[in-house]
């Protein structure tokens, strides 16, 4: 880890984060004329009318624990602040801002945390989102670096800047990791199905759709038939192009044969959907990065077409640098980072940024949309343990926020949760989050 900037990295690390708060065009525009990250000082240029003070994260002590937040955090107009003072104020007709929302947004956004606290991690070694400073701080269900955003363009209007708003418009995509292919697909099946049913797990008449299934006499609940069709609906009701769906796909023949009649045909049935085929890199992938050019190359032979897309088998991009072996791979559109423990924002935005590495100040080039929910986050008692109606209003809030800056809503459920198995909330939940987005379309649209 650095433990020092040199004048290139800092502006280069200034220059990503101002992409983000402001979008690239405008961002340029603004650095070069009318915004400094410095100390104010009296030879600055006069064009430069706003100021905003470094609180010396980029120093010397960048890379180590001392650099972390310190809790409880002070806020900037109800703001959560990580970094500097918050305190604005007029100096010499230059609007001096000690609020340090540049600091702020690179930890969230490049997943500093998780470098600097290289000891905490899961079973999987992934690192947790209790653990995660969004958690305990209390603003997970809150895309921050968007709060910051509105912040800096509201400081430059104060200046005389006539700063753009976003154009972008409230979206959603909807994504699907098909971990399973079949349910009944195995030849002792039967036999799982019964002591499952005794175990009082799942209903008696799985036990006769595990013979019928795999002889073609009934369809299989994880084929993905309802999962196509739902999203098809949706798509219509939201209206094109705001429809995207995403099923993510793992080739390493850990869980299934990608080159077997089966995959094959799920995959051409999603592509007559209209949706897109992405990799769902391994669980090895996980742990050895390097495994992913193989996996992709496996699923582009299977499906006979590049892939672009990716989500990690259990979320699995346990370490910032992973992000290179994507890359490498040809990867440019990844969905992985959300945390698996907690629904939220785990990189404090609601709409897909690049990604930027922390360490060696350079852009993965890969374009991160940012996983807001899961399904099995919702209900497993691992994780939050949440019933019915208590992830229906979890997830309203993480929908009300996203649309509040017109994000993007990243969502993610699996085929293998359409079924009827005890205690299974998921499709209901699926179809009312669904019509809430509709919903919210409709009504702020």
């Amino acid at each position: 880890m650095l433990n020092h900037f040199d004048a290139k990295k800092l502006q280069d690390s200034l220059g990503y984060v101002l992409n983000v708060l402001l979008g690239e065009e405008q961002s340029h525009v603004v650095i070069k004329k009318h915004i400094v990250y410095s100390n104010p000082q009296s030879n600055l240029a006069e064009s430069v009318r706003l100021c905003i003070v470094p609180s010396g994260f980029f120093g010397q002590g960048y890379g180590t624990e001392s650099s972390l937040p310190a809790l409880p955090l002070k806020e900037i107009d109800g703001v959560p602040l990580l970094y500097g003072k918050p305190c604005v104020q007029w100096k010499d007709n230059r609007l001096v801002v000690y609020a340090d929302i540049i600091a702020s947004t690179f930890f969230l956004v490049t997943r500093y945390e998780e470098i600097v606290r290289a000891n905490v991690r899961d079973e999987h070694r992934r690192f947790p989102g209790r653990e995660s400073l969004p958690y305990r701080a209390n603003f997970i269900k809150r895309p921050i670096v968007d709060e910051y955003a509105a912040l800096l363009r509201k400081w430059l209007r104060e200046i005389g800047i006539d700063i753009k708003e976003p154009q972008r418009n409230f979206s959603v995509v909807l994504t699907h990791d098909i971990d399973q292919i079949s349910k009944y697909g195995r030849i002792l099946q039967p036999l799982r199905q019964v002591a499952k049913t005794f175990l009082g797990r799942e209903p008696f008449g799985n036990i006769i759709d595990s013979i019928l299934v795999p002889f073609g006499a009934k369809t299989d609940p994880y084929d993905g038939s309802e999962l196509m069709k739902l999203a098809v609906d949706f798509g219509n009701r939201m209206h094109s192009p705001l429809r995207q769906s995403v099923y993510f796909f793992i080739a390493d023949g850990s869980n299934y044969d990608i080159y077997g009649k089966e995959a094959r045909n799920f995959i051409k049935r999603v592509r007559d959907s209209g949706a897109t085929i992405g990799l769902h890199a391994s669980y090895s992938a996980g742990i050895n990065p390097e495994l992913i050019i193989k996996e992709k190359q496996a699923l582009e032979e299977a499906c006979g077409f590049p892939v672009r897309h990716n989500r990690h088998h259990f979320l699995m991009w346990r370490e910032v640098k992973a992000g290179w072996a994507l890359s490498k791979a040809g990867i440019t559109w990844d969905a992985t980072l959300g945390y698996a423990d907690v629904a939220g924002f785990r990189l404090g935005v609601c709409r897909p940024i690049e990604l930027f590495d922390p360490v060696e100040m350079k852009s993965f080039g890969i374009e991160e949309h940012p996983l807001i929910v899961m399904d099995g986050t919702l209900d497993s008692l691992d994780y939050m343990g949440l019933n019915e109606e208590e992830a229906f209003e979890y997830c309203q809030e993480l929908i009300s926020q996203t649309r509040r800056y017109n994000g993007e809503f990243v969502a993610l459920w699996h085929n293998s949760q359409f079924t009827d198995r005890t205690g299974n909330y998921h499709p209901r939940l699926y179809r009312r989050l669904l019509d809430e987005l509709c919903r919210t379309r409709q009504t702020f649209c």
